[in-house]
């Protein structure tokens, strides 16, 4: 009997997007038994009457609508929390599925129960032949780029691409949901794989399964500060949550040199910013740090 897999894509004012990236999972999947889970951030009243539309049409088979964005951690634990899938895809709506593109995730996640999670080759559109998938957290903080092996079955990663991320059912409930913490966006994904990884998962990509990701920016509109601040506030999160004293103690000298760097360029006081919001959360950061250093990777979502 095929595992059935829940399909979880967020929209927010995003249906030209969403639309075609649902309609290549119509046409373009083999394995049948698979769920389509819809979480809309807030988006306008048009686009919410279109998706009820979907919905009646049999395109999704379910939908959250909510009244306020909850970035990409909060919604997808929404549709995580209903789903009813041995296995959880979170799916970016501005993707489009290749043929046997689920068939070829599932071949692999079920060839080794360790692996946990699973990425497919998720070229963007404009550079099919691109060389890199998933990544890594160098000493820095900073979100690195794994270089792709071609033709690989299975290729092991520190983390998976969030565009399209297979969890085995097994890893939520031994690690459990997104980290809000990291909310809106920027980390969480690394620091999913990182909790699941610790708790005896591999974490990898495959060519046996395509995916091509368009790359829709669903931050544009959003000012450089904002994007600035945020990515700083979760990639000191991540260090705080995951790096071990000695290796915090060798980013805090990198961490110095940044802040010097950001001085002349005028974004120190961006800087301080996202230290202040960690600071404000220390307490709550590092009571998951000590959980963690226990075995207890679990977050709930309460």
């Amino acid at each position: 009997m095929s595992k059935l897999v829940s399909i979880i894509i967020l929209n927010w004012n995003g249906m030209g997007f969403t639309k075609p990236c649902i309609q290549s999972i119509k046409e373009n999947t083999k394995h049948k038994s698979y769920e389509i889970i819809v979480v809309d951030n807030g988006s306008e009243q048009e686009e919410i009457r279109e998706l009820q539309k979907m919905k009646k049409q049999g395109l999704i088979n379910r939908l959250i609508l909510n009244k306020e964005n909850k970035g990409f951690s909060g919604a997808n634990n929404q549709g995580m929390k209903i789903a009813k899938g041995d296995y959880f895809l979170l799916l970016n709506n501005d993707t489009v599925v290749k043929p046997n593109w689920l068939q070829g995730l599932m071949e692999v996640v079920q060839s080794d129960e360790r692996i946990g999670i699973l990425q497919p080759d998720l070229p963007e559109s404009l550079d099919e032949k691109q060389e890199y998938c998933g990544g890594y957290i160098d000493g820095r903080g900073t979100a690195r780029l794994t270089e792709k092996e071609p033709g690989a079955f299975f290729q092991e990663l520190e983390q998976a691409a969030g565009a399209a991320f297979l969890i085995k059912k097994s890893v939520f409930e031994s690690i459990g949901f997104f980290d809000e913490g990291f909310n809106p966006i920027y980390f969480e994904e690394s620091d999913y794989c990182a909790r699941a990884r610790k708790a005896g998962f591999r974490v990898g990509c495959t060519q046996k399964s395509r995916v091509i990701h368009l790359v829709s920016k669903c931050t544009t509109g959003q000012t450089s500060r904002w994007q600035y601040v945020t990515v700083n506030k979760n990639r000191i999160r991540y260090m705080l949550l995951h790096f071990g004293k000695k290796g915090l103690a060798k980013a805090s000298f990198w961490e110095a040199l940044r802040f010097l760097k950001s001085i002349p360029a005028l974004k120190a006081h961006w800087l301080l910013a996202a230290y202040w919001i960690n600071l404000r959360n220390l307490r709550e950061i590092l009571g998951k740090r000590a959980s963690y250093a226990k075995g207890n990777f679990l977050v709930s979502n309460d």
